[in-house]
């Protein structure tokens, strides 16, 4: 679980300064995750369809998808089984965190394209505490 952590952190990194997620970091986890752990269980699923509607309503750039989606299916079974709840909370506390800050630094609310990758981390850890 550490080098799935330490994998999210860097591509957190390298989205916060080129602002973007290139194929060639997220692919490779997202092939891994097929063949290690084929995602069987349908929460699983369920949060890669949601994320593929967030991307398709423009909610979500596709690097950020294709990053999430190869979390959830690089995930051991055993922790998938919170996947889908701890994407969620994940995604509220760290909208929450984006809202105030923005609000602090008096930033427009809306039509801000942001790096999102680091989102993933809180996620993981959550899952790393919990397992």
């Amino acid at each position: 679980m550490i080098w799935l952590f330490m994998y999210a952190l860097a591509i957190s990194l390298y989205d916060l300064h080129m602002g973007r997620i290139p194929n060639w970091c997220t692919l490779p986890l997202l092939a891994a995750g097929v063949i290690a752990h084929f995602p069987e269980r349908p929460e699983v699923w369920l949060a890669s369809f949601a994320l593929m509607y967030a991307w398709a309503g423009g909610r979500m750039g596709a690097g950020d998808v294709k990053l999430w989606i190869a979390l959830l299916w690089a995930l051991p079974v055993e922790q998938s089984s919170h996947s889908l709840l701890f994407m969620f909370i994940s995604f509220l506390a760290t909208g929450a965190a984006q809202i105030i800050w923005r609000v602090i630094k008096k930033q427009a609310m809306t039509d801000v394209k942001s790096p999102a990758a680091w989102r993933t981390i809180p996620f993981l850890l959550m899952l790393w505490y919990v397992h």
